[in-house]
């Protein structure tokens, strides 16, 4: 039986990637490091920014002062969100709807800096009761431990749970967790989002699916 329904934020609930692709290049330039669109979404979508800078070192073989430039990435992004912010198709109301039948929660990559102003642009933060971001964690995805730390604050099996993701590294941290893991193709393609356990094109077909699920 699931009870509740765990939601990535970045590319699910807001339609953000660019901002962060836009911060990443911003902070990254004057190291003499250009990032293409396939650069960021091979290294960086559905990771922690720290384990996004660490994959550009390992790619253009440079250290990079790493702490600093997580500070920089933060202050561009809550700088560029406000001026680009924009939610997926339909989510809002797919939020209001399974909080009527299921406990929500939030578990991302982004800091609790970044989800506070998301939350709270879209006046949505009193509808998840829990938030676990890139602070809480020792590993990211696609680590398990951010869907495990959520569950275990739930008070939840993993398997009691439903993950809405669209990238592949978390796809593979929630499966990994043991939960039923639901791919939506709002920033990458379907053939990135294979280990989900359904994959859908639109955030309707994720009411009725969940419904699915408990029949």
């Amino acid at each position: 039986m699931i009870k509740a329904v765990l939601f990535d934020m970045n590319g699910v609930i807001i339609d953000d990637e660019y901002v962060h692709e836009m911060a990443f290049g911003e902070v990254l330039q004057p190291f003499g490091i250009s990032i293409s669109h396939q650069d960021y979404l091979e290294n960086c979508a559905g990771r922690t920014d720290k384990a996004g800078f660490e994959a550009m070192e390992k790619k253009f073989s440079r250290e990079l002062p790493i702490d600093d430039l997580l500070d920089r990435k933060s202050e561009a992004y809550l700088r560029l969100f406000p001026i680009y912010k924009k939610s997926c198709d339909d989510v809002i109301d797919l939020i209001k709807n399974l909080s009527k039948s299921f406990v929500l929660a939030l578990t991302s990559s982004a800091s609790r800096a970044e989800i506070d102003l998301v939350l709270k642009e879209f006046e949505i933060d009193s509808y998840f009761k829990i938030i676990v971001s890139a602070d809480d964690v020792s590993e990211g995805k696609p680590n398990p431990e951010p869907y495990l730390k959520t569950t275990s604050m739930l008070g939840l099996r993993p398997e009691e749970c439903v993950v809405i993701e669209d990238s592949r590294s978390g796809v593979v941290s929630a499966k990994a967790a043991g939960c039923f893991c639901i791919g939506v193709t709002t920033t990458h393609p379907r053939d990135m989002l294979t280990d989900a356990d359904l994959v859908v094109d639109s955030f309707e077909e994720i009411f009725a699916a969940i419904g699915k699920i408990n029949n």
